[in-house]
């Protein structure tokens, strides 16, 4: 194979990947949606940018949507959230945003 076919395949292939993962814009405002603030949301989106997938931040949002909760949701809650969506990667991701951004306060931990 050339190189100009291998760096075409690898360009074509990094365009396929990029089109998967959410954007830093669309968590963040799914984010803020849900009761974060301005610089938790973009704390949290851009570590999470490049770690969910579109299909990822679509299940989240839904399922924030539907948590019973008056008022706006903690980050706990969305960790919660997160593990009720059966994506233990998504769990996961959510609940090191929390750490990394230093918001992980109200997060929950489960006891063995």
């Amino acid at each position: 194979m050339t190189l100009s076919k291998t760096f075409s395949l690898a360009a074509l292939a990094g365009l396929t990947l990029a089109g998967c993962t959410a954007s830093r814009y669309q968590i963040s405002d799914a984010l803020m949606r849900y009761g974060l603030n301005e610089n938790q949301a973009s704390c949290a989106a851009e570590f999470l940018r490049g770690h969910l997938s579109t299909g990822q931040v679509g299940r989240l949002s839904k399922a924030a949507r539907f948590y019973d909760k008056d008022g706006a949701l903690t980050f706990g809650d969305l960790v919660r959230v997160a593990a009720s969506i059966d994506d233990p990667e998504t769990t996961l991701q959510v609940g090191a945003a929390a750490l990394a951004c230093k918001i992980g306060a109200d997060v929950p931990i489960p006891r063995f």
